[in-house]
């Protein structure tokens, strides 16, 4: 992807489902909330991410730059702070298109402190100048596996042009059916897109998984799925949805960090469903499908993750 394809991917972005057609290089601003410049919030070692991606070492993590501003906008984001219109003015880099420089710094940085990985959190709309830095920093000796750190929402056409550029697919399967992410996440082409991108992930990887001799992760997908409370049936259709397809070709992720949060976003309020945590008995139940499928990768959580702790801090 040459810079003039990127230009106009910004000109009339279409870079996730929502397609709505901004024209962020002249200043203005998609459903999503960003413009043409990448902003970055956070970049840190992430030691709580799937293992495979954080490693056991105390001293290193995945090396997370977290983005601000989201294509999908759950009413029960744990990353609210930067990820809504109107978030909190707390981006420590600002990218200014088309000089990618600052990101390509912020990746050999977390390689040269120790990450494992580069692990793009929330990258869909920045996804161009992403492609870019990544290209200008392997160029300058970057040396680690991409990880797309993604909630699923995404178009299969757009993930194709990150072939040759990410080894590693992390990514949300949220929904059963679009009739709940229209509730929740304020769309009706989630369930559809999700499928498709994800195909197109496995494709790009190779169909498979590989690793390196400590455990860590190269090259494959890890599909992640967060149970919400009252929902595990509906997790437990969505796991054997994704086995019937991948089998163990892919990594399996099943979360039971539902956090609510109140106070944090005033939308939330409107879901009663969604006001208290994932019962132990509710997340047993899709862990039992899993274990019944017994894919050759997979993780679970045990207690203790549903706590604000987990979540980055934003503002020093």
């Amino acid at each position: 992807m040459d810079d003039t394809g990127i230009e106009e991917l910004y000109r009339k972005c279409e870079l996730c489902p929502r397609m709505c057609g901004v024209d962020r290089t002249g200043g203005f601003r998609g459903y999503c909330g960003s413009g043409v410049n990448a902003e970055i919030a956070l970049c840190m070692l992430h030691k709580w991410e799937e293992p495979c991606i954080s490693g056991s070492d105390p001293s290193r993590g995945s090396g997370a730059i977290f983005f601000r501003h989201c294509s999908l906008g759950c009413v029960y984001c744990q990353n609210h702070e930067i990820s809504r219109p109107g978030a909190i003015s707390c981006a420590r880099q600002v990218t200014e298109y088309p000089d990618t420089a600052q990101l390509e710094n912020a990746m050999l940085k977390l390689e040269a402190d120790g990450a494992y990985n580069v692990n793009l959190v929330t990258p869909t709309h920045y996804m161009p100048s992403i492609v870019t830095a990544a290209k200008n920093a392997r160029k300058r000796g970057l040396n680690v596996p991409l990880v797309y750190n993604t909630g699923g929402f995404e178009r299969a056409e757009m993930i194709g042009k990150l072939e040759g550029t990410v080894q590693i697919f992390l990514t949300d399967f949220k929904y059963l059916t679009d009739a709940t992410a229209l509730k929740y996440s304020g769309t009706d082409k989630y369930v559809q897109n999700a499928e498709r991108a994800l195909e197109k992930m496995f494709e790009i990887t190779g169909r498979g998984l590989e690793f390196d001799s400590d455990g860590m992760l190269k090259r494959g997908v890890i599909v992640r799925h967060l149970v919400l409370p009252g929902r595990s049936y509906a997790a437990s259709k969505i796991i054997k949805k994704i086995y019937s397809k991948f089998g163990d070709g892919i990594i399996y992720s099943l979360m039971n960090q539902y956090t609510p949060i109140p106070d944090a976003d005033p939308r939330l309020s409107a879901f009663p469903e969604l006001m208290r945590p994932v019962g132990r008995g509710e997340y047993r139940k899709a862990v039992k499908t899993l274990e019944e499928l017994a894919p050759e990768y997979a993780y679970i959580q045990e207690g203790g993750t549903i706590s604000e702790s987990f979540i980055p801090k934003w503002q020093d």
